[in-house]
């Protein structure tokens, strides 16, 4: 039997083949987690993993478990929280199994989202249950009551000595690696129990990894009593039916399907099955003409007569119900249209078709016939066709497609683009961001790899009128048991915190980090002179960036290894204030940033906690506020879905703009106040110019942050995000040259670079291009990699 029987993103050292342990490491990557442990004890270890996907993924690590000749240890390692718990949700399923006459194998005392196994059958639980010992070693406070409820269950089924280890470990306030390679020692000593692979049915994981059914078969066209066309901006659709003749037109092919059903229902009309399912292919095929001006041939011969028509009126809103039977994920794989029919009950059979053409998946959609009969089985069949229908079209044209996704483009694998989004409220901005991030975004893998692929991309958002802008902040992105309102409150006392154990906290760097509160020092210097720009820092360019490395020794003192620990650096590096037409507007940067979980909180957090502060003490009304997030980023296995969530949550129409204060295209024209911005091609520029900041960075209190930044990328991956350089000094609140922030790194095999000036002009402006060619130059020179391009801001024009 192969491992993994089910697709996951494991782990697996050489060294480890036939080893007892498996690790899951919650949300740390595996990598990370296998080099803390001693060489001497890997050959125990046989895969490390995260959990990366809450239920799914558990179902996943019990089933591919079950199916390893050689796994009797499975180690839960890392951290939870109060909503992503899978690690306590195992301990539960284990000592209490599933809830009695509840649908979907619901744990027993299961906690957070998603508490179910709907994958694994009671008896597979059960398998695993007597074939596994299974070490709690994780973080979770809201769980300790759990852990030491399951420590007393499983004690007669472990060793003693492996039971002693891990209540020892428990007792700690906090648990770290030493802990781990402590219990592996431990269980590395244990002698083997003979353990053998389970034979899984492959209906016991079809819903994890459906059964592939290939179609073979070219498009044909068949006669149909309707027409679909593009017509100006519409889709305009013709029905004779029953003697009627219908004609409906609409931007959006799903409401048009959704108002179609709803007269049909109303009048007793209808389509044979596969006839709907052509008529969402169709609605498909002109909706791609009108949005991404992709054509793709008809499926259908229309019979419609050239007559008058009653119109059909579009629906003013969608009442959905679900198909409680069945539903269907849709996508191209291995350069095949693919269609998966599902089944709510996992005791139903599930399948998936994959054909070059969707002609033969249409067919066999008809002969299987898996749609519930009730009042909107027209429209689950019609929307069916319309997602099979994009599929099909973006695989003939080349073009990528997601289910749900309502437009057709390329995967961008080569370019790294400037994104600018501009609104008057906050999920407006957002869904613009997370659409074009989306769609024109580079695709590349993170530079941590256990994240998976993601989509990147250099972003300016503006708020319009912040003050008004960002009062409401959307009940969507309410997480757990806190409302938005509690959210919103809870981070603002995060940021304005002076006080922290941690590494760091965005509230001491802004407030105490550097001896004094920059918040306080920012309202001083505005109401001194407002016409000065204004910058507060969190990122030391002196201790952060960095690294130190010790030596990892064997039991016999044996130097086996050098560890290498990195720094954790500040997203949010910095925000830079001015004053025009008597308002405050403000510029953050974010080296790094996660565009649809970290992204809201941010936005929220800076404007309530320093923007509405220093507004506040100024008696000023709060202008607009730009987000640059110079790296930002989206993870497609984790966040795809959400993003499509918010992507269709309604949206308050965006209004008037005023967008006086910029951003300003500096390559047309020079503005005389607002943000300014700048692309271009990198050039190579290897003569040192005479510019202050080129000076002041390579000599930046003693350090050479150009070396130590691109020595940084070097040595740990020129993907990485955390370096970053700049000339403003907190203590002294000099900014020579009068660049604030400097970030190089690779993004498609070139090396792109995002840079902030301050009162930026005319006069100045070529000696900063140019310094930005200079310093990227350096960078190549270290990483031996080509130019790609320049992002640049001048924050503001004076």
């Amino acid at each position: 039997m192969p491992f993994p029987i089910i697709e996951a993103f494991l782990l697996q050292p050489e060294e480890g083949k036939k080893g007892k342990i498996a690790i899951c490491t919650n949300t740390l990557a595996p990598g990370m987690v296998s080099n803390e442990i001693p060489l001497d004890c890997r050959s125990d270890i046989t895969a490390l993993g995260s959990l990366v996907v809450n239920r799914d993924g558990a179902e996943r690590m019990i089933l591919n478990c079950l199916s390893h000749p050689t796994i009797e240890y499975l180690i839960l390692f890392g951290q939870e929280t109060q909503s992503f718990c899978p690690s306590t949700n195992l301990l539960s399923a284990l000592m209490h199994g599933y809830a009695d006459g509840k649908p979907g194998n619901v744990i027993t005392h299961g906690r957070g989202v998603a508490h179910q196994y709907p994958s694994v059958a009671p008896h597979l639980l059960e398998n695993f249950k007597k074939r596994f010992k299974v070490l709690p070693l994780f973080g979770n406070k809201a769980s300790k009551d759990i852990i030491q409820n399951y420590l007393d269950w499983l004690k007669p089924n472990i060793p003693g000595q492996v039971y002693e280890c891990v209540k020892k470990i428990l007792e700690k306030k906090e648990i770290y690696y030493d802990s781990l390679v402590e219990l592996v020692s431990v269980i590395a000593k244990q002698p083997s129990s003979g353990v053998t692979a389970i034979e899984l049915d492959p209906k016991d994981f079809q819903h994890l990894q459906p059964p592939i059914v290939e179609l073979e078969g070219e498009d044909s066209v068949t006669k149909v009593p309707f027409e679909v066309k593009a017509e100006g901006e519409n889709i305009v659709v013709n029905l004779d039916i029953k003697n009627q003749y219908l004609t409906i037109k609409g931007p959006d092919s799903f409401l048009i399907a959704y108002s179609i059903m709803e007269h049909f229902n109303k009048h007793k009309l209808s389509l044979t099955p596969k006839e709907q399912l052509l008529l969402g292919f169709e609605l498909s095929r002109a909706e791609m003409e009108l949005r991404s001006d992709v054509k793709f041939s008809s499926l259908v011969n229309s019979t419609c007569e050239q007559t008058v028509r009653e119109e059909i009126l579009l629906a003013p809103g969608t009442i959905l119900k679900a198909d409680k039977l069945f539903y269907y994920k849709i996508g191209i794989k291995d350069d095949k249209i693919s269609v998966q029919s599902m089944a709510h009950d996992t005791c139903t059979s599930v399948f998936e078709l994959r054909a070059k053409h969707i002609a033969p998946i249409i067919d066999k959609l008809v002969k299987e016939n898996r749609f519930e009969e009730y009042e909107q089985t027209f429209l689950h069949r019609a929307d069916v066709g319309i997602e099979a229908g994009r599929a099909a079209i973006a695989l003939a044209s080349g073009y990528s497609y997601f289910q749900d996704f309502r437009n057709l483009f390329k995967l961008n694998k080569t370019e790294f683009p400037l994104l600018v989004a501009e609104g008057d409220s906050f999920l407006a901005v957002h869904q613009k961001i997370i659409t074009a991030l989306y769609t024109k975004g580079i695709t590349a893998p993170h530079a941590d790899t256990h994240k998976g692929i993601m989509r990147d991309a250099c972003i300016l958002a503006i708020y319009r009128k912040s003050g008004e802008s960002l009062k409401h902040f959307p009940e969507i992105y309410a997480s757990g048991t806190l409302n938005t309102s509690a959210m919103r409150e809870q981070y603002k006392q995060q940021l304005l915190q002076k006080e922290t154990d941690a590494e760091y906290s965005y509230g001491n760097r802004t407030r105490e980090h550097f001896g004094f509160d920059q918040l306080q020092k920012c309202v001083d210097a505005l109401k001194a002179n407002p016409n000065q720009t204004i910058i507060i820092q969190r990122f030391d360019y002196n201790e952060d960036m960095s690294h130190t490395e010790s030596e990892v020794k064997d039991a016999q003192g044996n130097v086996v290894r050098t560890r290498v620990e990195w720094t954790h650096d500040p997203c949010l590096t910095h925000d830079i204030y001015f004053i025009a037409d008597n308002k405050l507007h403000a510029f953050h940067i974010a080296r790094a940033h996660n565009i649809v979980n970290a992204y809201p909180e941010n936005i929220f957090g800076l404007r309530d906690a320093y923007d509405e502060f220093i507004a506040k003490a100024l008696g000023l009304e709060l202008g607009d506020m730009f987000m640059l997030s110079s790296r930002g980023n989206m993870l497609l296995l984790t966040e795809e879905q959400k993003a499509k969530k918010l992507i269709a949550e309604p949206a308050k129409p965006i209004g008037e703009l005023d967008k006086s204060i910029g951003p300003i295209d500096l390559s047309r024209n020079f503005p005389t106040k607002g943000i300014g911005v700048y692309e271009a091609q990198l050039e190579e520029r290897n003569a040192m110019p005479t510019h202050p900041a080129i000076i002041a960075a390579e000599n930046y209190n003693s350090k050479n942050l150009v070396e130590k930044a691109s020595n940084y990328l070097k040595k740990r991956g020129d993907m990485h995000n955390n370096p970053i350089l700049g000339t403003f000094d907190p203590k002294t609140q000099t900014v020579p040259g009068n660049l604030a922030f400097f970030q190089c790194n690779q993004r498609g095999g070139k090396l792109h670079a995002t840079a902030v000036f301050t009162d930026g002009n005319k006069e100045k402006f070529a000696k900063d291009v140019e310094a930005c060619n200079y310093l990227t130059t350096q960078y190549k020179k270290t990483l031996g990699l080509p130019l790609g391009n320049l992002a640049m801001f001048y924050v503001p024009v004076r």
